[in-house]
């Protein structure tokens, strides 16, 4: 599959995983996706979700770089330097892709729960 064709199905999984309220195309940056309704696990699930819906994936050079690093990329960029188009083939791919997203989903939710605790309001 030619790499527009990765690029288009993943604006999709945006809009969807925004509610729509994501307008993006191919050179939309990723910085330029983050708002207050979408932030960056909003954006790991798109990603997650394309990598199993297509049974292809994001090299680990991706993965293993912050964010911030990438935020430059448009989503063209981004399909045509990371991701990997050869389909996995490993049965547990699908299962592992989505448990590493729960591993950040938990680190988010603990993040979110243990910050500083609220001021004393006497």
């Amino acid at each position: 599959m030619s790499a527009s064709f990765y690029v288009s199905a993943l604006i999709e999984i945006l809009h969807y995983v925004s509610d729509d309220l994501l307008h993006c195309d191919s050179g939309t940056t990723i910085a330029e996706l983050f708002n207050d309704e979408f932030d960056d696990l909003d954006f790991e699930l798109a990603l997650t979700c394309l990598e199993a819906t297509h049974r292809v994936a994001f090299k680990e050079a991706f993965w293993k770089t912050p964010l911030e690093e990438h935020e430059e990329l448009t989503l063209e960029e981004l399909i045509e330097k990371y991701l990997d188009q050869r389909e996995q083939k490993d049965p547990l791919f699908v299962t592992k892709r989505f448990m590493f997203f729960e591993g950040s989903l938990s680190a988010a939710l603990r993040e979110e729960y243990e910050g500083p605790p609220p001021p004393d309001e006497y």
